[in-house]
């Protein structure tokens, strides 16, 4: 009987440290709330004129052979261009709006995304091709900019490409870790069923022992 209930506590212990385990985050979670790494990509995108706050996002998991389209999608941008032979971004996350920029053959607004790239600590330039051709490298920053044609072309990029700024940068899941995120959301929730059933389980198991006992001769 004694073997019984010492099993009873032992059975109990472990499902306490089982729930501990799954109270833990997972391993995607965790990483989302990590800094912008050295060979991620930071993307920064300033409205200027057109309604909204600027952002400056980090894009990570990038293939080889990644483009800046690709790390714009990794930064969790909308993106759209103009339907064109030689597509240029004309909307980015809803702005400008339908009524200021059509998105049509071509830009046909007051403005357009100034399209920039610099290296860490370095200075902001033109980039020489459009996003879709742009092949990103390791640790880069790329920068759109909302830029009226009033305003002329010397583009100005108001967030530095510094150390400061890749560590501030806001990391965004991934498709990929986003679905991780919800697996493993998932199966915590199914462990937490089980784990109350053979909390339950153990109490009744206890209860029986120790009634057993007082009952014993």
């Amino acid at each position: 009987m004694d073997d019984m209930l010492r099993h009873a506590h032992h059975l109990l212990s472990v499902v306490v440290c089982a729930a501990a385990l799954v109270a833990a985050p997972s391993a995607a979670q965790a990483a989302a709330e990590g800094e912008c790494g050295s060979d991620d990509v930071v993307v920064v995108v300033e409205p200027t004129t057109l309604d909204g706050d600027q952002l400056v996002r980090c894009a990570t998991d990038l293939a080889g052979d990644a483009t800046a389209y690709d790390a714009l999608q990794a930064a969790g941008l909308d993106v759209e261009e103009t339907q064109g032979s030689a597509p240029f971004v004309c909307r980015i996350d809803g702005r400008p709006d339908a009524a200021q920029e059509t998105c049509g053959a071509s830009l046909s607004g007051d403005g357009y995304w100034a399209f920039l790239t610099a290296d860490e600590g370095g200075e902001w330039s033109y980039a020489q091709t459009g996003v879709r051709d742009h092949d990103v490298v390791p640790g880069e920053f790329l920068a759109l900019r909302y830029q009226l044609l009033a305003d002329g072309e010397d583009v100005t990029v108001e967030t530095p490409s510094t150390q400061q700024t890749r560590a501030e940068a806001e990391l965004v899941a991934t498709p990929g870790e986003a679905d991780d995120v919800a697996t493993s959301t998932g199966y915590a929730i199914g462990w937490v069923e089980i784990i109350v059933f053979v909390l339950v389980l153990g109490v009744l198991v206890v209860g029986a022992v120790v009634l057993a006992r007082r009952r014993r001769p």
